[in-house]
């Protein structure tokens, strides 16, 4: 089962009316009844509001390209990194695995594409099923009124009734994306990966063919790699580990590592080791917030590289190791 999520446009209106037309999601939503013409100056305003940065909203289309309902980001708040979503499915599609999949694109796009943190999803207490349909999402909180005092109050405000709030966090809804697979064909195709960790080819070239190398996954989608050579019985390298652009910065490389730690530890061994060159600010960051102790320094060690290499303005010149005990 998938399901694509599309733009809006007029040419949906009709199938867009025929399904929000429906008693069991008109009630559920709350809508007057209405005509086709309501359902084109909804499209019109939404496209207008999307142009306008206010709200991301999309029609989720089945694997044949049928309408079977919509979902929106909504009231987005760059400055606290958060929305609120909206959604809804035409009745006869109830209860089939759209709503779960249709949640897991819309956050892709809020938490990969947006930067957000966190995508709140409230329902009126009165509205029992789509509180139940959130409650079977893995990744979701429940009952966070308490957590975010100021949504919840907003919400209710809005709907002018009692509701529920509930909240998807960037940090669950990552765990829940992200797997590691071991690659076992040849490995060439992965070297511009392996190039976004370290620059020289001929450095990567030298190790691309040895130890095990893993695809970092988001969903379907490759989001890095991240190659470990064994050390010794007890010692193993993260010899190299990268994120693609577009997943940087949003949490997948601390879950890559959680999970390649969790690797290790079933394979028996008892310490892992990285290195990072001494311009890598970020990375010194991220290891030693991972856990991670300072270990040893080889001086020199990207002297002999055919380029230069500098970042923050700083040359890289030594390799820093960083030691883990599993």
């Amino acid at each position: 089962m998938a399901v694509t999520l599309v733009r809006h446009a007029i040419k949906y209106a009709e199938a867009m009316h025929a399904l929000s037309s429906m008693p069991q999601v008109r009630d559920a939503l709350g809508l007057p009844a209405g005509k086709v013409e309501d359902t084109i100056n909804f499209i019109k305003r939404e496209c207008v509001d999307e142009e306008a940065g206010k709200t991301v909203p999309r029609v989720v289309l089945d694997e044949e390209g049928q309408l079977i309902g919509v979902t929106a980001l909504m009231f987005i708040d760059h400055n606290k990194k958060s929305c609120h979503i909206g959604s809804w499915l035409g009745y006869e599609f109830w209860g089939k695995g759209y709503n779960l999949q249709s949640k897991i694109a819309i956050l892709d796009i809020a938490f990969f594409e947006l930067g957000l943190k966190y995508v709140f999803a409230g329902a009126r207490k009165v509205n029992i099923r789509s509180q139940k349909a959130q409650e079977k999402l893995p990744f979701i909180r429940l009952g966070v009124e308490n957590d975010f005092p100021k949504e919840h109050s907003w919400l209710e405000i809005k709907e002018k009734q009692p509701c529920v709030l509930n909240v998807f966090e960037r940090e669950d809804f990552v765990q829940y994306r992200t797997s590691l697979k071991k690659v076992e064909g040849v490995r060439e195709d992965y070297l511009p990966q392996l190039l976004l960790a370290d620059e020289s080819e001929e450095a990567v070239r030298k190790y691309l063919n040895d130890g095990e190398l893993y695809e970092i996954k988001c969903g379907e989608q490759l989001a890095g790699v991240a190659l470990l050579l064994e050390q010794s019985d007890k010692t193993v390298e993260l010899k190299n580990i990268a994120i693609v652009p577009k997943y940087q910065g949003k949490g997948l490389g601390k879950e890559a590592l959680r999970q390649i730690t969790t690797i290790c530890q079933t394979q028996g061994y008892q310490t892992i080791i990285v290195g990072t060159a001494n311009s890598s600010i970020d990375n010194i960051a991220f290891y030693q917030k991972a856990g991670f102790r300072m270990e040893a320094i080889e001086k020199d060690f990207f002297s002999n590289y055919p380029e230069p290499i500098f970042e923050n303005g700083i040359r890289a010149l030594d390799m820093i190791f960083f030691s883990k005990a599993l």
